[in-house]
């Protein structure tokens, strides 16, 4: 698992993950840096240019102004090989343009970044999300564990 050298308790925090087991830790993980993104993508849809007229998409397909907004998702998952956690902010195939077009620029166009600042703003404060919601999630996990075993042993009596 590769964590930032930045976050506080990561030592514990690695700990208490190991307890849980792999499927529990895994997905505690993946909740965790889905809530830390959130953050960012509240920027992101705040930030995002948004045209007045509708227009189509490479597809053909006409869409209202601020498709693309509409489509800015967060996507999470656990890399198989390193065991690291994984969140991805962006917007959906057809919404592309958004990032390669208004974001970067164009020969044409000049460059309106609002995703990158997005991220670059949030990112003291998702670090700080990241131990405060594992540990909340962790705990979380462990007092329903706790439960769990607690009516398993009532029952069997």
């Amino acid at each position: 698992m590769a964590v930032d050298s930045r976050l506080e308790g990561v030592g514990e925090l690695t700990a208490k993950l190991n307890e849980l087991g792999v499927k529990l830790a895994a997905r505690e993980l993946r909740g965790t840096v889905k809530d830390a993104l959130e953050l960012a993508e509240h920027r992101a849809r705040a930030r995002i240019p948004q045209g007045s007229q509708p227009h189509k998409t490479y597809r053909g397909r006409l869409v209202s102004p601020g498709y693309a907004i509409s489509t800015l998702h967060i996507e999470t998952r656990i890399n198989k090989r390193t065991g690291a956690a994984e969140a991805m902010l962006g917007v959906g195939r057809e919404a592309f343009y958004a990032v390669a077009f208004v974001e970067l620029g164009t020969a044409h166009t000049p460059a309106q970044p609002w995703l990158r600042p997005s991220f670059e703003d949030a990112e003291d404060a998702m670090l700080k999300q990241i131990s405060t919601s594992l540990f909340q999630r962790i705990e979380k996990t462990r007092k329903s564990q706790q439960r769990a075993a607690q009516r398993a042993r009532l029952a069997r009596r």
